[in-house]
C-alpha cells in the first residue's frame, strides 16, 4: 500500500450494471414462474393484488450500487506520481492465497470472507504538480489497469467493473486537491 495522499476512492463491482440487472431479471422470472405454479398456473398479472405485492417484497434485490461491491480502488499520490491501491474482499482471492486465511492478530478460523484486504498497487504514473491534465490522464490509465488487474488476479471477477461517475475526471481539480492535502499534512511518509 503506497498511496500517501488519497484523492479518490471508487468501488469495484463484481459485474457491470447491465449484467447485474440481467441476473436480477432471470431470478425474478424463475421465482414468478414458481409462484404461478403454486397458484395452479394462473398468470402472475392475474393473481390477487396482495399476493403480487407480498411476492415483490420477498424477492427484492438491493440496488447494484450497494449490493454488488467486491472491493475498492484508492487513487492518490506519493511523491511526484499518481498511483492506486486495490482492495478486495477475501472471498475473491484464490482458494490457496494466504489472504484467504489470515489477517494480523487473528487466527485463520475467524477470518471473515467479506473482509476487504489489499490485493495490489497499480504502477506509478508521473504527474506534473499544478497540471490537472496530467492527473486526469494518469487517473484514467490507472483505472483501466486496475480493472484489468482485478479481472486477471481475482477469482470470480472476470467481468469486474470499477464504478465511474457519470461525468469526466476533468470535472475534478486533482492538482488543487493534491496541493491542499500536501499543505495540510506536510511530510506524510506513511500510506493512508
Amino acid at each position: 500500500m503506497l498511496v500517501r495522499y488519497v484523492l479518490l476512492a471508487l468501488p469495484i463491482h463484481q459485474r457491470s450494471f447491465a449484467a447485474y440487472y440481467q441476473a436480477h431479471d432471470r431470478d425474478v422470472q424463475a421465482h414468478r414462474a414458481e409462484l404461478e405454479r403454486e397458484w395452479g398456473g394462473q398468470p402472475f398479472d392475474e393473481l390477487p393484488a396482495h399476493i403480487r405485492l407480498a411476492w415483490k417484497d420477498r424477492f427484492y434485490w438491493p440496488p447494484w450500487f450497494f449490493n454488488d461491491i467486491a472491493g475498492f480502488l484508492k487513487i492518490g499520490t506519493a511523491d511526484d506520481a499518481l498511483l492506486a491501491d486495490v482492495f478486495l474482499q477475501r472471498r475473491f482471492f484464490p482458494a490457496t492465497a494466504p489472504e484467504r486465511f489470515s489477517r494480523p492478530g487473528s487466527s485463520g478460523a475467524d477470518a471473515d470472507e467479506r473482509d476487504v484486504v489489499f490485493l495490489a498497487t497499480i504502477e506509478r504514473r508521473p504527474i506534473v504538480a499544478g497540471d490537472n491534465a496530467s492527473y486526469v490522464r494518469s487517473c484514467e490509465e490507472i483505472v483501466a489497469e486496475a480493472r484489468d488487474t482485478v479481472r486477471l488476479q481475482a477469482q470470480g471477477l472476470a467481468e469486474a467493473e470499477i464504478w465511474l461517475p457519470g461525468f469526466d475526471f476533468t470535472c475534478f481539480d486533482f492538482a488543487r486537491a493534491d496541493r491542499q492535502l500536501r499543505e495540510r499534512f506536510p511530510g506524510r511518509t506513511e500510506p493512508r
